[in-house]
């Protein structure tokens, strides 16, 4: 037979389907799951324990079924794309997973009114989200909040804001802004 006659076998339509549905699924989660921890004390370390994990998992997940979706030559050699598009799903989906569990296994540890020692935004442009950023004085130290854009007009510097200050049982402390109405 020769290579014009020959087929490639191409993997079935529902794990291409799966794969690219893993892929736009894990970016939503991701971004859903970043958006709850950006008040977080140490959101990158978050971040990269979660997501890191999400990685592992996915990329582990994606050798286990190499079998299943490259079901010819070629893919076989390249696989990094399905590996990319499960992993990409698996981070995002641990990402929102780790960021809901951590507000559920959280206890108010205070609410009280701190001073409004600053504030700041970026506008929003090409590529470039806009951020609304007000500066707090916590127990001594500047921390910084992010907020809603009308909660950022209706607060001014000196002014005292309601804060909840919250303590997880994972380690992943956080702040709420009681009077937002963003969440």
């Amino acid at each position: 037979m020769t290579k014009k006659h020959q087929t490639i076998k191409r993997p079935p339509l529902w794990i291409v389907i799966t794969m690219i549905l893993s892929m736009i699924i894990g970016i939503i989660t991701a971004v859903v799951g970043i958006n709850m921890i950006e008040n977080y004390y140490h959101p990158y370390w978050f971040s990269i324990i979660f997501g890191g994990l999400g990685l592992v998992v996915g990329i582990l997940m994606a050798k286990r079924f190499k079998s299943y979706i490259a079901v010819n030559p070629k893919m076989k050699s390249d696989y990094g794309m399905a590996i990319l598009y499960i992993s990409t799903g698996f981070l995002g989906v641990f990402l929102l997973l780790g960021s809901l569990v951590n507000h559920k296994l959280s206890k108010i540890d205070k609410c009280e009114n701190y001073i409004v020692i600053n504030k700041y935004r970026t506008e929003s442009h090409y590529r470039q989200p806009e951020i609304n950023s007000l500066i707090v004085n916590i127990e001594g130290e500047p921390q910084r909040l992010i907020c809603s854009r009308d909660y950022w007009f209706r607060t001014s510097i000196g002014q005292n804001i309601d804060l909840c200050l919250h303590k997880s049982k994972l380690g992943f402390d956080f702040i709420t802004l009681t009077n937002d109405k963003k969440r």
